[in-house]
């Protein structure tokens, strides 16, 4: 059934889905700051370990577009219970792991939770919201990944200290859990008659729209550009706090998190231009910008060293800018509030994407010298192209919607 537009804004479902989305961050978050416990007590080799951290961006990056049909097809509510359900169980099962191939699985199954979460919120947010409201609450959910990592990376090291790794595990399991009860009473038909519920169908036409129209693959471009830069920077975040710096690992890790928390209030900035008007694509193309001009300034020699943590701190809070415009313009490109769902599995596919090419490509942008300040090349290169879609996308958006 398509989704019915209510003029009150049902402030308790957005936050519950910004929740769900937060709860879906710390799957992400907790396995970095674990990374040397993990290998020692399961044997993982390097290459184990990076599968192990980055098997939910591969997932995205495969299935991103195939998830947001499906939500459409099966309804948004069904498929984020599931997935919190999902969190929760596989959580459970990973922390029960007596082997690096039984954790890697669990992982895996782990990550198609996730992606049920990140693609079905959107979609009840955009229903559960006036459309005076809705820019400022999508907006607010680009915020999701961010303070999901960074809550993860400052307690996931504190748990452990008193339950090990299976601690963090089973912590984050139960925080699903918990989210899922909420979810499930809130979003009860009966409670809420315009919960997005099964579609009639799902449609080759549908996915060919949001594969082919301008505004969705523009998006999905910007996106993928982003995420290459932020992964990038993040990833290695901590090893040039400690080469450069000179923090210990220690330190380097709440810094780091402090820095991504940086994507979050920026994201909180974007939802809050976004709801007094500001233009959609004017803040991609700023982002674009503004996290060129930092990260340039973060692995420049000439910069004194005092400067770089702040300097990464605005490189993640600028970079908030994106996601939540991103992500309030593709509902708003979407041709039905049925395709909602597809036209955001192609911005989930495409961050994705982005996050798994980012680090190894900043790796061989540094070279095998270690040589930081060869990376601007790879930051100048993404940010040049992305601002070149978000002006393309400001053409698009001056032009009336073609018909469905």
């Amino acid at each position: 059934m398509h989704l019915v537009q209510s003029m009150k804004t049902r402030w308790g479902i957005v936050i519950l889905a910004i929740g769900a989305g937060i709860v879906a961050g710390v799957q992400v978050g907790k396995v970095p700051p674990l990374i040397n416990l993990l290998r020692a007590e399961m044997a993982l080799s390097l290459v184990g370990a990076g599968w192990l951290a980055s098997l939910f961006n591969l997932t995205g990056a495969i299935f991103g577009i195939a998830g947001g049909a499906l939500t459409d097809r099966l309804g948004a509510r069904r498929v984020l219970l599931a997935g919190l359900a999902g969190l929760a169980v596989t959580g459970v099962v990973g922390a029960l792991a007596t082997s690096a191939g039984w954790l890697l699985g669990a992982r895996i199954l782990e990550s198609v939770a996730f992606l049920a979460c990140v693609v079905s919120a959107p979609r009840l947010i955009a229903a559960a919201t006036a459309p005076r409201h809705r820019d400022f609450a999508l907006g607010a959910w680009g915020t999701y990944m961010p303070a999901g990592i960074a809550l993860a990376m400052l307690t996931a090291p504190w748990i452990a200290d008193g339950a090990g790794w299976r601690g963090v595990w089973l912590a984050a399991a139960a925080l699903a859990a918990v989210c899922l009860l909420p979810a499930g009473y809130l979003t009860a038909p009966r409670r809420w008659p315009a919960v997005p519920m099964a579609g009639t169908g799902l449609r080759l036409r549908d996915l060919l729209t949001a594969l082919t129209r301008p505004a969705p693959l523009l998006l999905g471009g910007c996106f993928t550009l982003y995420a290459i830069q932020f992964f990038a920077v993040t990833a290695w975040l901590p090893s040039y706090l400690v080469e450069v710096l000179g923090l210990s690992p220690g330190q380097a890790g709440p810094a780091t998190a402090l820095v991504v928390a940086g994507n979050a209030v920026g994201g909180l900035l974007t939802a809050l231009l976004l709801h007094r008007g500001a233009r959609r694509w004017l803040l991609i193309g700023s982002a674009f910008v503004l996290m060129m001009a930092c990260a340039t300034g973060i692995f420049a020699e000439a910069v004194a060293v005092e400067w770089k943590l702040p300097l990464a701190f605005l490189f993640n809070f600028c970079g908030g800018l994106l996601p939540g415009s991103v992500l309030a313009a593709a509902a708003a490109h979407a041709p039905s509030p049925g395709m909602l769902g597809s036209f955001n599995g192609v911005v989930v596919q495409s961050a994705n994407i982005g996050s798994l090419i980012g680090p190894p490509a900043m790796a061989l942008a540094i070279g095998p010298a270690g040589a930081w300040s060869d990376s601007h090349g790879l930051i100048l290169a993404c940010g040049g192209l992305g601002l070149c879609l978000a002006l393309l996308l400001g053409l698009v958006e001056r032009k009336p919607p073609a018909p469905s």
